[in-house]
């Protein structure tokens, strides 16, 4: 279902006010251009001036007016964790939610957060997507498609204040050279004070966090002579903030680790050193995200006769992020962990498509590479200052872990859609993925605060090699302390559809789909050195419709859906007797999922314009069995951190049962000669939701309560004024939770391991405007 935007094509603005019915948005859910409202799938649509009018100014902005699209914030870097029906990218899976800009996939969630300035379109699919997008897109897809050069000289900036000091600032210039070459370049900067105050900002440490200082750069050439169009789009990403601010809210004494926390706020001494409470009122710990991401696609169509095209796509992207992670809130060295991660990615996709039987017959044909080589460090140091400061306890071993992981995919894939009427179609698709994960990998082991690190290591004296980490490894060389594991999958996606079209303007439709979520290999668990590919059905049915209420424009998406997940992914933690700790990735669930999807736009009167959405969501863990992980070497008894557990029946994380989104507009009718003045009033709500899926033992026997997200209502306001008293100045105001509602994104729970648990808070009320001018 798309949401009712403006056309993309043309960029212009809604027009209910005639009353003959609203604009289409153009979206490229199969690879080529097609109306929203046409399709047999389930897309929230929006064109880039409504993400603009809405003020939507991060990624997390968008689940407020994307029906059915929850996003919330991982302890890594402030990260969002996209989820749709039930599927979430859950730290430590690659996938479930695949992101794209344009034609090409991300490999970081941080890569879209600021992706929305001069864009054409935000397109979101919900459901698999295995045909189209190959692997990992069992929940849907996201991708947002930027503007290409046109054929006329312009320009446009924008420069944007608001509070918390924020100061943001854009723009654009397109040059045509000829009537073949064009390019256009745009870029954005914005940089906010945090609004989480650190209560001990002294040694370097940031003085506040949840802060932003961030730019983008693009550029795009395109060339298109005769039957040849060619796109090349380059795009770059740096960020360093101090973005998560994980907030103390309950202590249990006498945890697993033997630090007895009973009377830790009087051995501080202070709430200038540690904080408890329940709002965002402060935190003491140095935080940082910083990130620096660099995109390459080069797309071609080449039209070789009027029944045969050919279209590739290259795509290169290099990602360098570096975290630092705290998620007790303290000004203690409780659980520090440092990431430093650099991946690239090749990818290549060629598709041939034919037309036949006058058009009706439309089928394509492709083939599909990636190449991902991912360089990851992680130190973590955990519980130092509270051993030696107060309890005159031995340390705990550290850990300094590194892995080169490379993986590679290749598919083949065919797609097919026959008009078997003028009204009733038909289409599916097929495709193939072998698959292949590569991983080595070296821990070292060490007393004391460790050292930063930059780049693959041997351990030495000071950091000895950790040989309990390769106990489980059939592949290692203790002598060069390198394990070594690898492991080829393989799995189709596939797609039928039906869609009828009873009148010109109701779409009726009914699929089924399949997609899956790539396996891949454990670096740290003993027990289960690889987990296997999770796999998703989802049937669908829906229906699309414009209507005229009262002589005014009315339309109505309706979907119904139901799911089923085998071999589902959860990510987990472990410790071992022989002082090794590790992560990973195990195959434990079965699920299942279903819902309903309702749209509504409206227009009673000229100039105004009703939205509305709901979601429905019943998902549920038909079979998860955890098996006993960690202990002793062979993880049967022990300290085991994961007790054996039977969580049958339990709801997916990341799942709200309800969701709704509102939102009025009001074009105010001026002399046109002013310009035009829109103001837009909006909500958000979503119901409780779990943060975590594996949440057993001593911390669910606690505090469960501190796994749950609570239900939380936001509202947000927009006024525009487009072209004021006629000029090329335009300008606007906004406000985002606009009541200063206080609320939580994100939880952590580690009552078990070190006796705290820990919230993360959204944004208070936020405002500014701007001022832009177009050339």
């Amino acid at each position: 279902m798309a949401l009712m935007a403006s056309p993309v094509i043309a960029a212009e603005d809604q027009q209910p006010a005639d009353g003959t019915g609203f604009g289409d948005i153009i979206v490229t859910a199969r690879k080529t251009g097609e109306a929203a409202q046409s399709l047999p799938i389930t897309v929230a649509a929006f064109g880039g001036k409504e993400i603009q009018d809405r003020a939507i100014l991060t990624v997390q902005d968008l689940q407020t007016i994307t029906p059915g699209l929850t996003i919330s914030n991982n302890a890594t870097g402030g990260v969002p964790v996209f989820a749709i029906r039930g599927t979430a990218t859950e730290l430590g899976i690659d996938g479930g939610v695949a992101l794209y800009l344009n034609d090409v996939p991300l490999m970081s969630a941080v890569g879209i957060t600021t992706q929305f300035y001069d864009i054409s379109t935000v397109e979101v699919l919900k459901g698999p997507q295995g045909t189209q997008f190959g692997t990992n897109t069992t929940g849907g897809t996201i991708t947002v498609r930027t503007n290409l050069p046109t054929d006329k000289v312009e320009a446009f900036a924008k420069a944007g204040y608001g509070n918390y000091n924020r100061r943001d600032f854009e723009g654009m210039i397109n040059l045509p050279v000829n009537d073949v070459l064009a390019f256009r370049f745009a870029g954005n900067y914005i940089k906010r004070d945090g609004y989480v105050k650190n209560r001990i900002a002294a040694g370097g440490a940031p003085k506040d966090f949840s802060d932003e200082n961030r730019y983008s750069l693009r550029g795009t050439m395109s060339l298109n002579s005769g039957p040849i169009e060619t796109a090349l789009i380059l795009d770059y990403f740096q960020r360093d903030e101090s973005p998560t601010a994980f907030i103390p809210v309950a202590f249990r004494p006498n945890a697993g680790q033997g630090i007895n926390l009973a009377n830790l706020g009087a051995l501080t001494g202070s709430r200038k050193s540690i904080f408890v409470g329940a709002d965002p009122s402060g935190v003491a710990k140095d935080l940082y995200g910083k990130a620096k991401l660099f995109g390459l696609e080069h797309r071609a169509t080449i039209e070789l006769s009027d029944a045969f095209s050919i279209r590739n796509v290259l795509g290169y992207r290099h990602d360098k992020t570096e975290t630092s992670e705290e998620s007790s809130g303290t000004s203690f060295a409780l659980v520090n962990v440092l990431n430093d991660v650099k991946t690239s990615q090749w990818t290549d996709d060629i598709t041939l498509r034919h037309k036949a039987l006058d058009g009706r017959l439309r089928t394509s044909l492709g083939g599909y590479f990636l190449l991902n080589d991912k360089r990851q460090g992680q130190n973590a140091t955990v519980a130092q200052s509270i051993y030696l400061t107060f309890f005159n306890a031995p340390l705990v071993s550290n850990a300094l872990n590194f892995e080169k992981k490379q993986f590679t995919s290749k598919a083949a894939y065919f797609n097919s859609e026959f008009d078997i009427t003028d009204t009733l179609n038909i289409s599916g698709g097929v495709r193939y993925n072998w698959d292949h994960v590569k991983s080595e990998g070296t821990v070292a082991q060490a007393d004391g605060v460790l050292p930063r690190f930059g780049k693959f290591f041997r351990p030495d004296a000071r950091t000895p090699c950790n040989t309990a980490a390769f106990l489980a490894y059939t592949d290692r060389d203790l002598n060069a302390c390198v394990g070594r594991r690898s492991k080829s999958f393989r799995a189709p996606s596939w797609t039928v559809a039906l869609s009828n079209k009873f009148s010109s303007r109701v779409l009726g439709y009914a699929k089924i789909s399949h997609g899956y979520l790539a396996g891949g290999a454990n670096f740290t668990i003993r027990e289960v050195p690889f987990y296997e590919p999770e796999k998703t059905t989802m049937i669908e049915a829906g229906v699309k419709a414009d209507w005229s209420l009262g002589g005014r424009p009315l339309r109505t998406n309706v979907a119904l859906y139901r799911g089923k997940t085998s071999n589902k992914q959860i990510f987990v933690n472990v410790n071992y007797d022989d002082q090794f700790s590790g992560f990973g990735v195990i195959n434990a669930a079965k699920q299942e999922v279903y819902g309903a999807d309702f749209e509504m736009r409206y227009s009673p009167v000229q100039g105004l314009t009703f939205d509305g959405s709901y979601n429905y969501i019943h998902s549920e863990f038909k079979s998860f069995i955890i098996p006993g992980l960690g202990g002793n070497a062979d993880g049967l008894t022990g300290a085991t951190l994961v007790p054996r557990s039977d969580l049958s029946g339990a709801v997916p994380a990341q799942t709200p049962k309800h969701q709704f989104n509102v939102a009025a507009t009001y074009e105010l009718p001026i002399d046109p000669s002013s310009g035009k003045i829109t103001t837009t009033i909006s909500g958000y709500y979503s119901s409780k939701i779990k943060q975590n899926n594996l949440f057993v033992g001593y911390n669910a026997s606690f505090g469960p309560q501190y796994n749950e997200i609570n239900s939380y209502f936001t509202a947000s306001a927009s006024l525009n004024w487009e072209n004021v008293a006629g000029s090329p100045i335009s300008a606007q105001f906004w406000v985002r939770n606009l009541f200063d509602k206080n609320y939580i994104t994100a939880r952590q729970a580690q009552f078990q391991a070190f006796g705290y648990a820990t919230a993360v808070y959204g944004a208070p009320r936020t405002f500014g405007g701007s001022a832009s001018i177009k050339f």
